[in-house]
């Protein structure tokens, strides 16, 4: 056995507040993160819906997004999410031409999305990203 000092590393969970920037277009939920690099921004959501004679169907939902502290994939720079529902929905013409509609006026909706991200990005130095 040696009295001699040495170094060791020892991965630990600190239950304590962490003070992190925030951007101003983040919503601000942050629920439930462990780990520095579980800490993910989001922005609002955006979403399409049309009515059926089944209910209401959301569909094309997209938010900013930005990962800054992440270990594998760090985002330093906001992204545009995009979900889309993997449902098969069979529908009346009504609720077909409905739908067309809807998302012809959602894509200009997401092109102002891509437009503030773009702005952000750029305020952030990330033009050619």
């Amino acid at each position: 056995m040696t009295n001699t000092p040495r170094t060791v590393s020892v991965n630990v969970l600190v239950s304590a507040p962490l003070e992190i920037d925030e951007p101003s277009w983040c919503t601000g939920d942050h629920p439930g993160h462990n780990f520095m690099q579980d800490i993910t921004h989001n922005g609002s959501e955006v979403s399409a819906r049309f009515e059926t004679r089944h209910g209401p169907v959301d569909y094309l939902t997209a938010y900013i997004t930005q990962a800054p502290y992440g270990e594998v994939l760090p985002e330093p720079y906001p992204r545009v999410a995009v979900e889309i529902a993997g449902d098969t929905r069979s529908l009346e013409p009504a609720d077909v031409r409905s739908f067309t509609a809807l998302t012809r006026a959602h894509l200009d909706i997401l092109d102002r999305v891509a437009d503030e991200c773009e702005r952000l990005r750029n305020l952030a130095g990330g033009e050619d990203r």
